[in-house]
């Protein structure tokens, strides 16, 4: 997930547009998505493209 986020940021992808997919991810998975999405969201923080 790490490498996954950090890609699409340096290939230009924006922070809102990754928190859509996210959304979408969660919404279509449910709780067994909960963990990741969150992971992904601690990760684009970290990375300085957060909320």
């Amino acid at each position: 997930m790490d490498h996954r986020v950090e890609e699409v940021l340096g290939l230009g992808a924006t922070p809102a547009e990754i928190a859509e997919i996210l959304d979408v991810a969660l919404l279509m998975s449910g709780t067994l998505s909960a963990k990741s999405v969150r992971h992904a969201y601690a990760v684009m923080e970290q990375l300085g493209g957060g909320k």
